[in-house]
């Protein structure tokens, strides 16, 4: 079959989806039935390397098939019902979510290291009827865990492929949950597919760029080019890990090695022995495998590909991964579950040039900053983040959707920044994430991108404590790579921002902050550890 050109296969069209005007891909796959000719197309390789198991995408649809028979018949599950899957990341995890899949059904991703509380929060307000849990569960609805609980599988079964339509649920994934109870965005089918295919298209960006490294034209480069290995440590409930990772490997037949428990040294051996093309990770990621004495020992030779999410890339990081992976084409973005994944994508040199933008707007994506009163800004005014596109989720299953879209089907961020006139996004903060000092507006994020620049931080977090002259007085919690005095750091911070907006008091930390499988820092936690 002949590769397109990127013009070709990226090809835009407009289109109305539930009554919203917007861009979108002119010609995609509509449910997740269609990607699933992957197990047919790609039946040889192999899809996931985990603890010794190695599954083919044969095996792997085989083993969900005999599952999907038992989900039907021995559990009565149907097409639509709602399945709690609250699984660690494994070959099981993968092997559930095709089973739940395959036969129509829509899986609800949770964090397996979810409290009680949390954990019976998602499930019950949800309406789960069946779940994927390896602990007992606070609610009353029947489970089963890892493999050895699935029952005697049909060894010669083909996997179903229920068709769904655009509007239909996909799948159900929370809200990370930092300041609150998880959010239960709905994702559809159509709304997964168009994420799916944006992702692809900053593949091939990346691919294009290899092609001009190389001297040969994109088209070459694509046919030329194996199927990805991406070494898998982003949950698979986030859409780091579902969407970008093991879905879009669907797509092109690409491998996942997963590991038990993060280990930097581990991480290294499976990178050198499954020649890992892909690195996606967070900062803390990337540090922990730079600074091991050994790091030089193994060949990485195969990495193609890295991208730095959770949080703001610091300068310091970034100049460390560009001189360990010289070959590599870095890239980071903007997303958010409730819109599916990617917003913005910056990747290769305008990364590297610009690292404190998270990029332009994706082809199928449009961004409007808003004030307070809904009146769209200029370009560098700093106000709320607004987008539309064709994968905003359709609601919230467990929360008030009321008032969540405007009536042009615009959905406000939360996120506060702007754009400059090149079209680059900025991020200041969360619109939460603001404390307010003498009168004075200070975004955290602000903040914590100038202590970031310092050589000697590791990582920090701002937050506001009450003040009785102040109201709020700002304060930020400092993990240091080596010993440094607090007079030196505010000294280099009001250096890099306006003076009101230097914290009041330095908070020292030797231990890693508290972060939530997303790799934010959990801000609530953090307070109680160091507020007076």
């Amino acid at each position: 079959m002949p590769v397109l050109s990127m013009e070709e296969e990226f090809a835009l069209k407009d289109k109305v989806i539930d009554g919203r005007s917007c861009r979108d891909f002119a010609d995609n796959y509509q449910c997740l039935a269609e990607l699933y000719h992957c197990f047919n197309d790609y039946a040889d390789n192999e899809l996931v390397v985990y603890e010794g198991e190695r599954l083919t995408y044969r095996a792997a649809a085989s083993l969900a098939a005999g599952l999907a028979v038992n989900l039907s018949n021995l559990h009565g599950i149907k097409h639509g019902d709602r399945i709690a899957l609250v699984l660690p990341n494994s070959s099981d995890w993968i092997i559930a979510f095709i089973a739940i899949t395959s036969i129509g059904a829509t899986p609800a991703l949770i964090n397996a290291r979810s409290s009680e509380e949390e954990l019976e929060h998602c499930i019950s307000t949800t309406h789960c009827v069946f779940a994927f849990c390896d602990r007992p569960l606070t609610v009353d609805i029947p489970a089963i865990g890892h493999r050895e609980t699935w029952g005697e599988l049909a060894q010669d079964g083909s996997l179903s492929m229920t068709v769904r339509k655009g509007g239909d649920e996909a799948l159900l994934m929370f809200t990370s949950g930092t300041t609150g109870k998880p959010k239960a965005a709905i994702l559809t089918h159509q709304g997964l597919m168009s994420s799916l295919k944006t992702i692809a298209f900053s593949s091939a960006i990346i691919a294009s760029q290899m092609a001009e490294q190389y001297g040969v034209d994109y088209e070459t480069m694509v046919s030329m080019r194996p199927p990805p290995v991406t070494l898998l440590m982003f949950p698979l409930f986030h859409v780091s890990g579902c969407h970008a990772t093991l879905l879009s490997a669907f797509r092109q037949g690409g491998k996942l090695v997963l590991m038990k428990h993060w280990d930097a040294e581990g991480a290294l051996r499976l990178m050198t022995d499954e020649k890992v093309t892909g690195l996606p990770g967070v900062p803390t990621m990337h540090w922990d495998i730079l600074r091991l004495e050994n790091f030089q020992d193994y060949d990485l030779t195969s990495l193609t590909s890295l991208s730095i999410a959770g949080q703001a890339t610091t300068p310091v990081l970034l100049e460390a991964v560009r001189e360990a992976f010289p070959s590599a084409i870095l890239g980071t973005g903007y997303g958010m579950t409730e819109c599916n994944g990617t917003v913005t994508l910056t990747i290769g040199d305008s990364y590297i040039n610009n690292p404190t933008s998270v990029g332009k707007l994706v082809a199928t994506s449009e961004g409007e900053i808003r004030d307070a009163d809904g009146k769209v800004l200029n370009t560098g005014e700093v106000g709320e983040l607004h987008v539309r596109s064709p994968s905003l989720m359709a609601g919230y299953a467990n929360a008030d959707n009321s008032g969540i879209f405007d009536s042009d089907g615009w959905l406000a961020t939360g996120d506060r920044g702007y754009f400059d006139e090149e079209g680059n996004l900025y991020i200041v903060g969360r619109k939460s994430d603001m404390v307010i000092s003498g009168g004075e507006n200070i975004y955290c994020a602000e903040v914590e991108q100038a202590f970031d620049r310092h050589a000697s931080v590791d990582e920090c977090a701002a937050f506001g404590e009450e003040d009785e002259r102040l109201g709020e007085r700002l304060v930020i919690v400092v993990k240091t790579l080596n010993e440094v005095s607090r007079e030196k750091l505010l000294e280099h911070c009001g250096a890099l921002i306006t003076r009101y907006k230097v914290p009041r008091e330095i908070y020292f930390s030797k231990e890693p902050l508290p972060r939530n499988a997303s790799g934010k820092v959990i801000k609530p936690k953090l307070k109680e550890m160091f507020s007076r």
